[in-house]
């Protein structure tokens, strides 16, 4: 299983802010992926500001965790045959969660459809995200890192050409899908 801090900065903007950054950096093309959440039924997992999904892209299926630790935010991955809550019986992910005390049953939570294309930088990948959950379409970038640098200014720098005003990340994509059923 694949495991490391996660650190990125994202904003969500508008579909024009969104369309100029998008033309900037050449138009990449764009890819489907779709995330479903999971967690247990009293959502241990949401209750300690957590997140776990299988994310399917090009028939590849991908079981993310993501948990809160002192030194950011720790995201395991690991390849899965299928999409399915069968998966999380697998020996290598069943003792991830024992060691969070995360025990199921699980069921789904949320489903989320992105349209991403990406531009890479020598040190980040520039994530251009439509977002689709609940009846909802949003704009987000992201800035993942790739290697240690000053990527704040970075983004800023790349911001500063559709004049976006970075000021903190906005809310993860499982939160903004969980609030908008909460809003129904």
């Amino acid at each position: 299983m694949n495991n490391n801090i996660e650190k990125e900065y994202k904003i969500l903007v508008t579909k024009e802010q969104f369309n100029t950054l998008y033309k900037h950096f050449n138009a990449p093309s764009f890819y489907s992926q779709t995330n479903i959440y999971y967690d247990t039924y009293d959502f241990a997992i949401r209750n300690v500001k957590g997140s776990m999904r299988i994310r399917d892209i090009n028939n590849k299926h991908i079981f993310t965790l993501k948990m809160h630790s002192p030194k950011g935010l720790l995201e395991y991955e690991k390849n899965l045959p299928y999409n399915s809550i069968e998966c999380f019986n697998d020996e290598e992910i069943s003792s991830l969660l024992n060691k969070y005390h995360i025990q199921g049953p699980f069921h789904k939570i949320g489903n989320l459809k992105t349209e991403r294309a990406i531009h890479d930088t020598e040190y980040a990948e520039l994530c251009f995200d439509i977002n689709t959950y609940n009846g909802i379409v949003d704009y987000e970038i992201e800035y993942e890192y790739k290697k240690d640098h000053d990527g704040l200014t970075a983004f800023q720098n790349i911001l500063s050409i559709a004049n976006i005003e970075y000021t903190s990340n906005c809310i993860s994509k499982i939160q903004r899908a969980l609030n908008s059923k909460v809003k129904k």
